[in-house]
């Protein structure tokens, strides 16, 4: 039986090298892609009814209009929803779907997670004016947990509210699996493509570890590929307790970062060695 497989994530966590692998690996037992609404999701919005058990869903008509054409898609194909903007849809997709439904808790380290949203101005001003801002999530949308964050949230710095965003998102997966009902693979985005993480990928999903997307894994796919102007001190990370205690909770010591590689990848000029 074809079944339907959502990503709930932060964004940043090598969803678009997913999607692509995953599709030209399978092309005739999967359809897949990668973030189809994109803000269509309305994640802010609908994170209010669904943070909550059993309050009714107020969905978008666009998302309504998409859960029909996945369905329309299962007929002939299973169906694998990579990205972020659905993260807090999950349990109204769940729903839709029960009984063929899976779910991939994609994470990643906080602090390059940060970093590579920084890249793409999260909480930031826009380069340009008619280009609305990056605002991810806040302490004062209706559903959020950390509602401590509100009190200094003018005074942080972006790569705060990254964690703060990272936090929230991660937080809202760790409640909603126990309630959920639905096959759940936790997948460390370190593990996806320098571990065992793709091969428990593969069986979760019921395919064949195939030796061309096996082969992959070293492939970068980013559509945004940006890097920072400035140089951000990651190790404000120990001012945030709940992104602190999170990262502990999914596997993450938030001091293991690899400071050379996070600058190779995200920082406009080299630093060189840590210090």
């Amino acid at each position: 039986m074809n079944f339907a497989a959502f990503i709930l994530s932060t964004g940043r966590c090598g969803t678009q090298w997913l999607a692509t692998a995953l599709a030209e690996a399978y092309p005739d037992r999967l359809a897949v892609e990668h973030e189809p609404l994109h803000a269509g999701y309305e994640a802010r919005k609908v994170l209010q009814h669904t943070a909550v058990a059993n309050d009714a869903p107020r969905l978008p008509p666009e998302v309504v209009g998409h859960m029909e054409a996945i369905e329309a898609r299962l007929a002939t194909h299973t169906y694998i929803e990579c990205g972020h903007p659905s993260w807090s849809t999950i349990p109204c997709l769940a729903e839709r779907f029960s009984g063929r439904v899976k779910v991939i808790h994609l994470v990643r380290h906080p602090v390059p997670t940060s970093w590579s949203w920084l890249t793409l101005r999260a909480f930031q001003p826009p380069l340009l004016p008619h280009i609305a801002p990056r605002t991810l999530l806040t302490p004062f949308d209706d559903g959020i947990r950390f509602a401590e964050y509100r009190a200094r949230w003018e005074t942080l710095a972006p790569f705060e509210k990254c964690l703060y965003y990272w936090s929230e998102v991660n937080a809202f997966a760790l409640a909603l699996q126990p309630r959920l009902g639905a096959p759940w693979l936790r997948l460390r985005y370190e593990d996806l493509f320098h571990g065992d993480g793709l091969q428990r990928l593969l069986e979760f999903l019921q395919l064949p570890p195939l030796e061309s997307i096996l082969h992959r894994r070293g492939d970068v796919i980013d559509d945004n590929p940006s890097v920072l102007a400035d140089r951000e001190d990651w190790r404000i990370i120990r001012d945030h307790p709940r992104a602190v205690a999170i990262a502990q909770q999914i596997g993450y010591d938030v001091d293991a970062v690899d400071e050379i590689a996070l600058d190779r990848r995200y920082s406009s000029v080299y630093a060189g060695p840590p210090r």
